[in-house]
């Protein structure tokens, strides 16, 4: 991507994975993305949600995400499933909802970190076949990804250090 992912292309991403799975169950009335979406710009977030009956009618299941910005702790909308049922089994059934989003969101996640990674200076090191080692380094500036890119270069022959921001990457021999 050439710019953050949104809270609503995330939902309406997961939902899709959801659908195609056919793991959307038959009593949902609706799923709708939020109507304010904001970019997401870690994937260091954690799923929250809320399950509960409606105020006069059926069962609502919201979803949001939830990170930290400067040691502050700020939450997003992501969207809403509703059924019109409100029966035990209706309970039920958006709780197993609620357990297949949050399965395909962290598998989503897991499989999309990049999309998900626009803060911070990535560095990495690559073995003498050039080969990327599985483990890196996010660091919170430039100038503290650069020592840590020294540091790595006195062990292994490369390192490539990345602005997420900018998704430019210079290679260090």
């Amino acid at each position: 991507m050439d710019r953050p992912m949104t809270t609503e292309e995330l939902f309406d991403q997961i939902q899709d994975r959801l659908k195609e799975k056919g793991r959307l169950p038959d009593i949902l009335d609706y799923g709708l993305a939020t109507h304010s979406p904001v970019p997401i710009k870690t994937y260091e977030f954690d799923l929250v949600n809320k399950l509960a009956y409606g105020g006069s009618e059926g069962i609502y299941l919201d979803l949001w995400i939830e990170y930290y910005v400067n040691n502050k702790r700020e939450k997003k909308k992501l969207g809403t499933f509703k059924t019109l049922h409100e029966d035990d089994d209706a309970m039920h059934v958006m709780a197993g909802l609620l357990a297949d989003f949050i399965i395909e969101g962290s598998a989503y996640v897991n499989e999309h970190l990049d999309d998900l990674t626009w803060e911070g200076v990535d560095v990495h090191a690559f073995d003498e076949n050039g080969k990327r080692y599985s483990w890196g380094y996010t660091c919170c500036d430039m100038e503290t990804a650069l020592h840590r890119k020294d540091e790595l270069l006195k062990k292994y022959p490369q390192v490539v250090v990345r602005d997420n921001a900018t998704r430019k990457e210079k290679m260090y021999h």
